[in-house]
C-alpha cells in the first residue's frame, strides 16, 4: 500500500482526430495501412504494426514525463492521454488485437512473427511499458482504444468469417494501470454515450468504420450502474494500494468525453454521468476527443463545501481552447480545476487550461519524439496523428508542479 499527500497530474498533448482533407472533401483515420488492402477494418497485419508502433510512441511520452517528475514517492504522478490515442487506419482495430493471445494467434488472421504467437496485444504492451520499477508510483490513463467486432457469417468453405457487410459493434475503452510491480492493479472503463463525431460520416469509400456502419456496445437509453464495486465498465473506481495520506484508497472518477456532459437516456440530463450516479470523487478524469470541464458535472469530494484537495483533469485531443474555458479550433488541451462544486466555478479554482504545448507558468512541456524505428524501418508520428493541417505528430507532455492531495 503507498500513501500519497501529492498529486502530479501529467497529460499527452496530441491531436487524435481525423485527417480531413478539405479542398478534395475528403477524411480518413491516420494509421499504417497496406497499400493494396481492400478493407482497412479488417487489415489485421498492419493493425498489429500500428499497435506497436503507437506503444513506441507511447514508451517515449513516458520516458519524457518521467524525465520532469517529481521523484519524491509520497507524490503519485497521473499521466493520462487523449480520447481516440489508438484506433488505426480503420478508425477500429478488430477487438481480438486489444488483448492478443498467449498462444497462437487466429489462424484466419495470416500473421506472421512476431505477431503470431504469444503477443500481449494493445493492453498487454501498454501494462508492459508501465511495469518498469521507475514508475512505482505512477497511475496511467491510456486515452481510450477504439475496437469492433463484427456478426460472424458462413463462407463457401463451410467456415464462419467475420462478415464486415454488416455493422461493427464498437467498444471505447480506456485503461487504467498502476505503474511498477503493480500488473494486476489496474481498472478498464467503456464510455458509454457515442458523440456523432466519434466516427467519420464522409470518408473514402468504405474501406473504414464509419459513423452510419456502427452500433454502440450498449443503447444510449441504458443508464449505466455507476457505483463502486462493479466489476467492468462504471465511471467510478479505486485502485488498489493506491490512497491518500491518512490510508484511505483514493476514490477515482473516469468519464470518457460526451459522458462528462450528458447522462440518461435520450440526453435525459444535462451533466455526466458520476453527478447523474449522486456520487463525488477526490479525482475526477476526464480524458476526451472535443470535450472540455463542465462545471455542473464536477462532483467533488467533500460532498459540502470547499474541494481545495481533489481535482477534476481533462486531456483533450481534438480542440484548443478560447478564452472562456471552451473548445474552439484544431489541436489538443489540458484543464485542471479544484474548488466549490458546481458552477460558476471561480477564475482562482481554474488551476490550468493550456492548449498544444503553449507555455504555461508552473508547468514542464517536452516535445515527444518526430520519428521511432518500428517493424525494421522509421516510423513518423504524423503516420499515425495528423490533422491534415499543421496539426500532426506525436505532440508534446506537460508536467504540472504537484499538489497537495
Amino acid at each position: 500500500m503507498s500513501n500519497y499527500n501529492k498529486v502530479q497530474f501529467i497529460s499527452w498533448e496530441i491531436h487524435t482526430g481525423p485527417f480531413r482533407d478539405h479542398a478534395k472533401n475528403l477524411s480518413r483515420y491516420s494509421g499504417i495501412e497496406g497499400a493494396t488492402a481492400k478493407d482497412l477494418r479488417l487489415d489485421v497485419s498492419n493493425q498489429c504494426i500500428d499497435i506497436n508502433a503507437r506503444l513506441a510512441f507511447t514508451a517515449d511520452a513516458m520516458s519524457k514525463a518521467l524525465a520532469k517528475a517529481d521523484p519524491a514517492p509520497t507524490t503519485l504522478k497521473l499521466f493520462m492521454a487523449p480520447e481516440f490515442l489508438f484506433r488505426g487506419a480503420g478508425g477500429a482495430y478488430l477487438h481480438d488485437l486489444i488483448n492478443g493471445w498467449s498462444g497462437d494467434a487466429p489462424a484466419a488472421f495470416g500473421l506472421a512473427a512476431p505477431y503470431n504467437r504469444n503477443w500481449g496485444g494493445l493492453f498487454g504492451g501498454l501494462q508492459t511499458l508501465a511495469a518498469n520499477a521507475k514508475f512505482e508510483n505512477w497511475l496511467f490513463v491510456f486515452g481510450t482504444a477504439i475496437s469492433a467486432s463484427f456478426p460472424t457469417a458462413k463462407a463457401v468453405n463451410g467456415k464462419y468469417l467475420l462478415d464486415p457487410r454488416q455493422a461493427g459493434e464498437i467498444y471505447n475503452t480506456a485503461l487504467i494501470q498502476r505503474g511498477g510491480a503493480h500488473r494486476n492493479d489496474n481498472y478498464a472503463s467503456r464510455k458509454h454515450y457515442k458523440s456523432g463525431i466519434d466516427f467519420l460520416d464522409w470518408n473514402l469509400g468504405t474501406r473504414a468504420h464509419r459513423d452510419d456502419r456502427v452500433e454502440p456496445l450498449d443503447p444510449a437509453t441504458l443508464i449505466p450502474n455507476d457505483a463502486r464495486g462493479v466489476s467492468e465498465g462504471s465511471a467510478l473506481f479505486q485502485i488498489p494500494g493506491v490512497c491518500d495520506g491518512a490510508g484511505k484508497l483514493i476514490d477515482f472518477g473516469i468519464e470518457i468525453c460526451v459522458d462528462h456532459s450528458y447522462s440518461g437516456g435520450n440526453w435525459a440530463n444535462k451533466f455526466g454521468r458520476i453527478r447523474t450516479a449522486n456520487k463525488h470523487v477526490k479525482v475526477q478524469l476526464i480524458p476526451s476527443g472535443g470535450m472540455n470541464l463542465k462545471a455542473d458535472s464536477i462532483r467533488l469530494l467533500p460532498a459540502a463545501g470547499p474541494t481545495p484537495r481533489a481535482y477534476a483533469f481533462n486531456c483533450d485531443g481534438l480542440a484548443k481552447l478560447d478564452a472562456n474555458g471552451e473548445c474552439a479550433g484544431i489541436g489538443s488541451h489540458t484543464q485542471v480545476w479544484n474548488g466549490a462544486n458546481g458552477a460558476p466555478v471561480p477564475a482562482a479554482n481554474r488551476l490550468l487550461e493550456a492548449c498544444s504545448g503553449e507555455i504555461k507558468p508552473g508547468t514542464d512541456v517536452v516535445a515527444v519524439a518526430a520519428l521511432l524505428p518500428v517493424a525494421g524501418r522509421q516510423v513518423d508520428a504524423a503516420e499515425l496523428w495528423n490533422s491534415g493541417t499543421a496539426v500532426r505528430g506525436a505532440g508534446h507532455v506537460r508536467i504540472l508542479k504537484a499538489r497537495d492531495l
